[in-house]
């Protein structure tokens, strides 16, 4: 199970920060992306872009406090800045390009998904988890 999305209040702070890419560290691979509606209305059209390469992800509707996952082939985390954007209410809404900040306890051997959290019309943000490692029986 992912680890609890409590901790993104500051990630979702962030939304309209930009800055340089990052150096993610050798080895780290991004194979999924999940999309949380904290909202009290539908999303749609929500999307994930990395404006750079030009690469998305996107989930189509989501319901209020809910959540849409998907998966992907892995591939390299970049560090490059990304945008989310969405529909809500029927207005286009958007970040401003941010980086989104690896989590110190990141283990680049194994793969991570992006935590994309929108909280209002105007507010998103996002982050990097991991699953918890396989605890190894004696």
């Amino acid at each position: 199970m992912l680890r609890p999305v409590a901790l993104w209040l500051g990630v979702v702070l962030l939304q309209g920060c930009a800055s340089q890419p990052v150096s993610p560290g050798p080895g780290l691979k991004i194979e999924g992306l999940v999309i949380e509606n904290q909202t009290q209305m539908w999303i749609s059209a929500a999307r994930l872009l990395v404006p750079v390469t030009g690469a998305f992800v996107s989930c189509g509707n989501i319901s209020p406090e809910s959540r849409c996952a998907t998966t992907f082939p892995e591939t390299n985390y970049s560090g490059n800045p990304v945008e989310v954007t969405w529909s809500l209410a029927g207005q286009i809404h958007s970040t401003r390009e941010f980086v989104i900040k690896l989590p110190e306890d990141i283990d680049t051997d194994r793969s991570a998904t992006v935590w994309v959290v929108i909280t209002a019309p105007d507010s998103a943000g996002a982050g990097i988890v991991q699953d918890p490692p396989v605890a190894k029986r004696p």
